[in-house]
């Protein structure tokens, strides 16, 4: 069916492109988290994230009586650090 390298290495590329819009995260590897990391998640991730991921983070989050809001300010600071790290370079803030 797909007999040239180049046709096959479209399609597994097309194939990987199709499977990484959406990510996804389980339970448990919610639960395994602090509220401040999951937001930072939640935040960074949100253009990426699918239904089910997104229902899951909120669902995580009820479980613990949390929400996002309530982090808000270390999420910015957080997304703050990236972005210098990123700009400026990591050797500056570990």
């Amino acid at each position: 069916m797909f007999q040239t390298p180049i046709t096959q290495t479209l399609v597994a590329a097309s194939a990987a492109l199709l499977l990484a819009g959406c990510v996804t995260y389980s339970q448990t590897e919610l639960s395994s988290m602090s509220a401040e990391d999951i937001c930072e998640l939640e935040y960074m991730q949100r253009p990426n994230l699918s239904p089910n991921g997104r229902q899951a983070i909120q669902a995580e989050l009820a479980r613990r009586k949390d929400n996002c809001q309530n982090h808000a300010a270390e999420t910015a600071r957080r997304f703050e650090d990236f972005m210098y790290r990123e700009t400026y370079g990591k050797p500056d803030n570990p």
